[in-house]
Parts: structure tokens; C-alpha cells; sequence
């Protein structure tokens, strides 16, 4: 049974999206190399190294915020000019509830570095919750990623055109043969 596909026309490029998931990547990165320094980083910056350790924090999920949120925008985009498949809209269900997860927490980690007042979501922000949301959240944006990726090859024909070729080949030999 083929999945209903409902194609876009006029949908612009998602090269915007894709600009911010390659923003984000290199947000990551940069992040997590001068983790690998606090104390060289402190010295430069002339800020505790404490410090320096929550915002390499806050800007590495960021950076997997403007990722995930940019490679899962652009996917969705690129479903829906070929025709969204159930895989598709599965993926986007997926992937916006990894986002959202990895949101609440690095809210949480930017209210717990203001260090405000009130701050209702300290008790995320410094307890293994953390780092499973993270995890949770990633594994969540990942399976969306993976989904909007089948969804986009079946929307496509991808694997069915093979398939309907090799056969169409197999035929013309048998009768030329």
C-alpha cells in the first residue's frame, strides 16, 4: 500500500536552514574544543573558569539547538516539495519533539547561569535530569532526522524506480535475447 503524498509547488530551497544547522554545527564544535580548555579559555577571557565552563555549556547546546532545529526545518522543507510521505510527517513529529526537549533544557541551563531569584528550573540544571533530557532529546531529534530522510526517499520514488527498472531491463533482454 503506497502512502498518500501531498507535493508543494513553490516551495523556496531550504538553504536558510540549512545555513543555521551549518551555523550550529560550527557553534558545537568551537564549544566543545575550548571545553577541552577552561583554564586557558578563563585566562584569555579574564573570567573564573567556573564561569567559563557554563557558558561553553549554554553555547555548545545552543549550537545542537541551531543544528538539529535547521537539518530537521530544511528536511521537512525538502518533504513537502517531493510530498510528504507518513515517514515524513513521523519525522517531523520526531524530530520537533527532540528540539523541544533540547530547548527546556538549555533554557534551563541559561535561568540556572542568570542565576536569578526565582528560578523554577534550577532542579534541572544541576542534576542527572540534565544530562538525560539531553540524551532523550538527541536520540528524539536524531530518529526524527532518520525518519524525514526515508520519508523523503519514498516521497521521491527512490527505491521504487529501481526497483520497477531492473525488471523493465530483464524484460527487453529476454526479448532481444
Amino acid at each position: 500500500m503506497s502512502s498518500p503524498r501531498v507535493a508543494q509547488v513553490g516551495l523556496r530551497s531550504p538553504r536558510g536552514w540549512l545555513f543555521l544547522a551549518f551555523l550550529g554545527v560550527w557553534l558545537y564544535l568551537a564549544s566543545q574544543l575550548l571545553r577541552l580548555y577552561p583554564g586557558r579559555v578563563a585566562e584569555v577571557v579574564v573570567i573564573p573558569v567556573l564561569e567559563v565552563k557554563e557558558v561553553l555549556a549554554l553555547t555548545s547546546g545552543l549550537g545542537q539547538l541551531l543544528f538539529f532545529g535547521g537539518l530537521v526545518a530544511a528536511l521537512w522543507r525538502a518533504n513537502l516539495a517531493a510530498g510528504a510521505s507518513n515517514a515524513g510527517i513521523r519525522g517531523l513529529a520526531f524530530g520537533v519533539a527532540g528540539v523541544g526537549i533540547l530547548g527546556v533544557f538549555e533554557f534551563a541551563l541559561f535561568l540556572d547561569w542568570l542565576a536569578g531569584a526565582f528560578n523554577p528550573m534550577a532542579a534541572f540544571a544541576q542534576t542527572p535530569i540534565l544530562d538525560t533530557g539531553v540524551i532523550a532529546g538527541t536520540a528524539l531529534a536524531f530518529a526524527g532526522l532518520a525518519s524525514l530522510v526515508v520519508g523523503f526517499a519514498q516521497s521521491t520514488d527512490l527505491f521504487g524506480r529501481r526497483q520497477r527498472i531492473v525488471p523493465a531491463r530483464a524484460a527487453r533482454k529476454e526479448e532481444t535475447g
